[in-house]
C-alpha cells in the first residue's frame, strides 16, 4: 500500500485555482435569476394597482396555497418558509411560489429520474438465502434490512473493510489501488479541483486510459464549477476517459434550480474494490491546505460482495446523468473470494420520490436501536423535529448520546443554525462537541453494532434535496475503529454546555431565530 506520507507531504504544494468562466457562469446564472425575480415584483407592483380585485383573487390563491402547503408530504420548515414568504410579500410571494415553490414544477424531472433509476434497480436481486442469514445473525436489525432491500439495496454477505480515519489516509490507498486497475473505473465526486492531489491522480488515470481500462468519470456541474473548466474535462475525453456532468447549473433556470446535486463520492476500482465517504477530490480534503482549519473527513473501503452494490449506485447515477443508463450492468459485476458474514448494504437516496425516503430512515432507525451508545459527526445540524425527538427519545433511554460539529465553518448561515439547534439536544442531555482544530466534513453515524458511513449530513438538504449514498455495514471491528477515531476527535473539541449556550450574545441568538425561519429554503 502507498504510505500516507506520499500524500502527507504535498502539504506545501496545494493550492486552490478558480477559473474566470465559472464566475462568468455564475454570475450570468445569477443574473437571469435576478431578472425572474425583478420580473416577479413589477409583475406584482402592477397588479396592486387593481385593488380590491386583485387582493380578492390573492386571498383565493393564498387558500389553495396554505391548504396545499399543510398537506404537502415534506419537512414542516420547508413549509414554515414559503408561508413566511407569501405572508410578507403576499402578491410576490404568490407568484414566486407558483413558478418555484410547487412539487409539480419537478414533476417530470422526477419522473425522468425515477424511469432511469429504474432501469437500475431492476437488475438488482436480494438474494433469500443472505437476507434469511443476516436476520438470523442480526435479528434487531431485520426490519431495516427489510426496508433497504424493499427499495432495491441489497444485504451483501463476504465482505472485507479497511475504515480511514482522514482524507489523506483515504487517498494514499486509493492511489495505489488507481495504479493496479485493469479493467474499469468508476469516480463520481461533487468537487473536483485542480491542485496537488489531482496531479498526482490524473497522470494514472491517464495511463490507464491509454492501456485500455474503461474509465468513467461524473462530477456536480454546480460543485466543481469554480474549481475546473472545459480545458480540465477535455484532456480527460480526449484521453478516451467518459466523463459526465451531473445537471448543468443553467439546465432549469427557470425553476430557481439549486437542488437536485449530486453530493455522492464512490469509487470503484475492476469492480473489486470500492470506496465512499466524506472526501472530495480537492486538495484541502488531504489537508494539502487549509481553508477552514484542519479538515477532518473520513471514508471506507471495500473488498467483497458488497462492491457491486457501489458499482450498481454509480452505475444509477450514470445513467441519469447520460440519459443513456446501461442495459445489462451484470458485465461490471465480479465474483468475491472472501467468504465471511460480515454483512454491508450500500445504498442511495434522493428528491425522485417522496414517499421513498431510505437515507433519513435509516438513520431514525440507527437512533431507535441504540441500547449503549450513539456517536455522530456532522458538518451541519440542521434537523427536523423528527430526527431531534429520535435523539432525545434515545438520551431518555440511557444511551450515551454524542455529536461532533466543527468549531470552524465553511458555511456561516448554517453554522449558526447548527449552534441554534444545541439547545434542546442539551437540555435533554445530549453532550456537543466542536472540534477545535477546524473543520470536520466525516459523515459517522455509529452505535453498539450498526454503523452509517458516507455523504450524508445531517440537514434538510442533504436528507431531501440531493442525490447521496451510504453504507450501513455491522461489524464489530470496523465500528470499534470509527469509535476509537470518534473518542480521540473527542479529545481534540470542545465539548459546548447548556450554560455557554445560554449565554451566547443576542444578536447571535436573533440572527439564528431570523434564519430558522428559513432553514430549509438556505
Amino acid at each position: 500500500m502507498r504510505p500516507s506520507m506520499d500524500i502527507i507531504h504535498i502539504k506545501d504544494e496545494g493550492f486552490v485555482k478558480k477559473y474566470l468562466s465559472g464566475f462568468i457562469r455564475a454570475w450570468t446564472v445569477a443574473a437571469i435569476l435576478l431578472l425572474q425575480f425583478a420580473f416577479v415584483f413589477v409583475l406584482a407592483f402592477f397588479l396592486s394597482r387593481y385593488g380590491l380585485y386583485v387582493y380578492l383573487a390573492v386571498e383565493l390563491v393564498l387558500i389553495v396555497i396554505v391548504c396545499s402547503l399543510v398537506n404537502k408530504r415534506t419537512d414542516e420548515s420547508f413549509k414554515i418558509g414559503w408561508l413566511i414568504i407569501i405572508s410578507v410579500i403576499p402578491i410576490a410571494g404568490v407568484l414566486m411560489y407558483l413558478i418555484w415553490g410547487r412539487a409539480s414544477a419537478f414533476r417530470k424531472i422526477r419522473k425522468r429520474h425515477t424511469r432511469l433509476f429504474g432501469a437500475v434497480k431492476g437488475q438488482m436481486r436480494t438474494e433469500p438465502e443472505v437476507l434469511d442469514a443476516f436476520k438470523k445473525d442480526y435479528r434487531e436489525y431485520g426490519g431495516i434490512a427489510e426496508l433497504l432491500t424493499g427499495e432495491g439495496y441489497p444485504v451483501f454477505a463476504n465482505n472485507s473493510f479497511t475504515y480511514h480515519p482522514s482524507g489523506e489516509d483515504a487517498f494514499a490507498e486509493v492511489l495505489d489501488d488507481l495504479e493496479k486497475a485493469k479493467e474499469f473505473i468508476f469516480l463520481s465526486f461533487f468537487i473536483v479541483a485542480e491542485g496537488a492531489l489531482w496531479e498526482r491522480m490524473k497522470p494514472i488515470l491517464l495511463e490507464k486510459a491509454h492501456a485500455g481500462v474503461k474509465i468513467r468519470f461524473i462530477y456536480d456541474d454546480f460543485g466543481s464549477m469554480f474549481r475546473t473548466d472545459k480545458k480540465f474535462w477535455k484532456e480527460l475525453t480526449d484521453a478516451g476517459i467518459e466523463v459526465a456532468a451531473f445537471n448543468p447549473v443553467h439546465k432549469y433556470l427557470d425553476k430557481l434550480y439549486k437542488n437536485f446535486r449530486s453530493h455522492q463520492k464512490i469509487i470503484v476500482i475492476d469492480g473489486t474494490i470500492g470506496y465512499t465517504g466524506g472526501f472530495n477530490l480537492a486538495d484541502e480534503y488531504v489537508n494539502a491546505l487549509q481553508r477552514f482549519g484542519h479538515w477532518k473527513d473520513n471514508g471506507l473501503r471495500i473488498e467483497g460482495d458488497a462492491v457491486w452494490g457501489l458499482s450498481a449506485l454509480f452505475l444509477e447515477m450514470w445513467g441519469l446523468t447520460t440519459g443513456k443508463p446501461d442495459e445489462d450492468i451484470s458485465v461490471f459485476k465480479r465474483k468475491s473470494d472472501i467468504e465471511n458474514n460480515v454483512y454491508c448494504i450500500p445504498f442511495a437516496d434522493g428528491p425522485d420520490d417522496i414517499d421513498s425516503t431510505p437515507v433519513p430512515s435509516t438513520i431514525r432507525y440507527l437512533i431507535h436501536s441504540a441500547k449503549d451508545y450513539l456517536y455522530i459527526t456532522t458538518p451541519y445540524l440542521v434537523v427536523g423535529d423528527e430526527i431531534t425527538n429520535a435523539l432525545i427519545d434515545a438520551r431518555k433511554r440511557g444511551v450515551d448520546v454524542r455529536i461532533i460539529t466543527p468549531a470552524i465553518p465553511d458555511k456561516k448561515f448554517v453554522f449558526a443554525l447548527t449552534r441554534l439547534s444545541y439547545g434542546r439536544l442539551l437540555t435533554a442531555g445530549i453532550r456537543i462537541y466542536e472540534y477545535t482544530p477546524g473543520f470536520i466534513h466525516a459523515k459517522s453515524y455509529i452505535s453498539d453494532s450498526f454503523g452509517l458511513l458516507g455523504t450524508v449530513n445531517l440537514d434538510y438538504r442533504s436528507l431531501y434535496l440531493h442525490y447521496e449514498c451510504e453504507v450501513a455495514f455491522w461489524d464489530r471491528d470496523t465500528i470499534e475503529q470509527v469509535k476509537k477515531d470518534i473518542c480521540t476527535t473527542f479529545s481534540l473539541s470542545h465539548e459546548i454546555t447548556l450554560e455557554e449556550w445560554n449565554n451566547r450574545p443576542l444578536s447571535e441568538k436573533f440572527k439564528q431565530h431570523i434564519l430558522s425561519l428559513f432553514a430549509s429554503l438556505l
